[in-house]
């Protein structure tokens, strides 16, 4: 058995009024590498402040092995704006230590630093997180703990932090939500929640080995409480008789059905805990059958003498889920802008359908004005009812489905954390139906359970998506198609977020293929406009023009439906025939559209 570095033994924590630990056993051993999970607000922050000895506990008690360096990189970094990595660095070693300007330049050029010598205010969030890691890092740790090391860093960032933390030799304990991550970096989970006896539940293996083995210890469980259930009403059948606690078997039973009750009861809570979920989300759509949503054709895009991207053809159909790739800076965020109207390309054009119903989610959340209150939100009106895409629902059902407390109605958009201001967010998106959902790294402080929730909703919408997120897991999860940017005006079609790691480890040389477009699920992989589509520029043309041509088409036949059902024209059997045979030859020219849609498509996507 490895080392024991640090011991927490009947630990109990309060922060306020809420018991976030009780009687919590957890040792962390020499060559850990642990991955810590759970809900906002179960306290996986706090665990770190404990393992670190920064906070101590209510009750129980915390050793650790005599002479432990423990390092811990806190989710904020605080630095001076006027100093530089290379003093920070400095600073943070022993200067008696044997080779300190060595270590120094070694572990910037670790960083891949870009400038040294440059001031870390006009840093962004994702360089001052590396900087802070490389900090703890040259101390000579023991122990590093990690909370929420991948917050602020791109891509490229991420895969520098997976290989660093492969190669130090100290134990590390992370707090993540990002599964891809923990999947890649941690040899073990453990998931803190109330779920669990001893508030938490540890399992060796990757993320998806844990989740296996959690499910099965949950299932099990359910089945303990049935079995503890039928021997309580053997019980309680046995105490309605008023047996006379006269003999010592007698005590002793009713003593063992009262601890009987007492473990159901555990059993039973713990159950309730599981059983209760995630936010319940689900985006409403129009039922729009546009085949082309929006359409983008000969896009480019440069600041500068900066190319961001050229010659770009980019269609969203319904059922395409298009996740964009690449590191700060490369263009996702500028070509999601174009895609959604707010940014004019410097070349070609962008036509969406008309009418198109276009849902945003911009990651600075904008959209929230921090002054008011959750029920002001969402019913911007007054009142209690929160109006839904299809219906109302009272604000107290709003609040539970979104995992707010009723008390939490009347607190300010402001003094909810990062998690509860994107649910919140999320919320107010799904009040409208529509046709193409636009999100920008909505996944930002999310946890798990709400993350699982949000995919299962995307994966569920049946309109086009157009993503950017950090958050690789749900990325590969839910997109269907994917286009990568690195920024320098080459962009690449990717498979799925494995084959852009694959590229990005190898270097630009690798490309996989030349940039192509997103398209349906139906002609996915296949660069729309291509001379080896099968198509002739004429059959392309046309079949950019189906669109309108269709929707056209649809409109002419609801009309007509709207006119048969008309009362007057009902009453009218002639009327009803001639428009009975118009709405016959409509249906035909409906039908013939599809058909040539489709076969124009099939061939494209040869």
């Amino acid at each position: 058995m490895p080392e024991a570095l640090i011991t927490l033994r009947h630990v109990s924590k309060n922060m306020g009024s809420q018991k976030l630990f009780d009687d919590l056993d957890v040792i962390i051993h020499a060559g850990a590498r642990l991955g810590i999970i759970g809900n906002n607000g179960c306290g996986k922050s706090t665990l770190l402040g404990l393992l670190s000895g920064r906070l101590h506990p209510d009750t129980g008690e915390r050793m650790q092995k005599k002479g432990l360096r423990i390092a811990h990189v806190a989710q904020d970094s605080n630095f001076e704006n006027a100093d530089t990595a290379r003093q920070i660095l400095m600073s943070s070693l022993d200067q008696q230590h044997g080779d300190s300007i060595g270590r120094v330049e070694r572990m910037l050029r670790d960083l891949q630093w870009p400038d040294p010598e440059q001031a870390v205010g006009t840093l962004s969030g994702g360089w001052k997180k590396r900087l802070a890691i490389a900090q703890a890092l040259l101390q000579d740790p023991d122990l590093l703990l990690l909370d929420e090391p991948t917050n602020h860093l791109d891509l490229a960032g991420m895969l520098w932090l997976e290989d660093l933390l492969s190669r130090v030799n100290c134990s590390v304990v992370m707090v993540s939500h990002d599964r891809w991550f923990l999947s890649a970096a941690a040899g073990s989970i453990m998931e803190l929640g109330q779920a669990f006896p001893g508030g938490h539940f540890v399992a060796a293996g990757s993320y998806e080995e844990f989740l296996e083995q959690k499910n099965l210890f949950l299932a099990g469980q359910q089945e303990r409480q049935a079995s503890l259930a039928n021997k309580m009403r053997r019980e309680d059948a046995w105490l309605a008789r008023r047996p006379k606690a006269r003999t010592t078997k007698a005590v002793s039973r009713i003593r063992d059905a009262g601890a009987l009750r007492s473990d159901l009861e555990s059993v039973s809570q713990r159950n309730a805990v599981a059983n209760r979920g995630g936010p319940s989300l689900d985006f409403a759509a129009t039922g729009r059958r546009s085949t082309n949503l929006i359409v983008g054709e000969d896009l480019s895009k440069q600041y500068g003498e900066r190319v961001l991207f050229s010659k770009l053809d980019v269609t969203i159909s319904p059922g395409l889920r298009l996740g964009l790739i690449g590191g700060n800076g490369s263009g996702k965020t500028t070509l999601l802008k174009m895609l959604s109207g707010s940014l004019t390309p410097d070349t070609g054009f962008i036509k969406p359908a008309n009418g198109l119903r276009l849902v945003t989610f911009d990651q600075h959340r904008g959209a929230l004005d921090r002054s008011k209150t959750l029920r002001q939100i969402c019913c911007p009106m007054g009142g209690d009812q929160v109006a839904m895409a299809n219906g109302t629902m009272h604000i107290q059902a709003f609040a539970r489905k979104f995992r707010f407390t009723p008390l939490q109605l009347d607190q300010r958009v402001d003094s909810l954390s990062g998690g509860e201001q994107a649910r919140l967010l999320i919320a107010t998106l799904m009040q409208q139906e529509a046709d193409v959902l636009v999100l920008d790294e909505p996944t930002n402080d999310l946890d798990i359970i709400t993350l699982e929730s949000l995919e299962e909703s995307l994966q569920a919408f049946p309109g086009g998506i157009v993503l950017i997120t950090h958050d690789r897991y749900l990325l590969n999860t839910v997109c269907n198609d994917f286009i990568a940017l690195d920024g320098s005006g080459q962009t690449t079609r990717v498979a799925d977020y494995a084959q852009w790691e694959a590229v990005a480890k190898t270097g630009p040389k690798a490309q996989v293929e030349e940039p192509r477009i997103a398209k349906s699920p139906s002609a996915s992989g296949q660069q729309t406009g291509s001379t080896e589509s099968g198509l002739s520029h004429k059959e392309r043309k046309e079949l950019r023009s189906l669109e309108g041509r269709i929707e056209k088409a649809d409109a002419k036949l609801a009309e007509l439906d709207d006119a048969m059902a008309d009362p007057a024209i009902a009453s009218d059997a002639d009327a009803l025939i001639q428009l009975d045979n118009q709405r016959s030859e409509q249906q035909k020219i409906v039908e013939q559209l599809y058909e040539r849609w489709e076969e124009l498509e099939a061939r494209n996507a040869l």
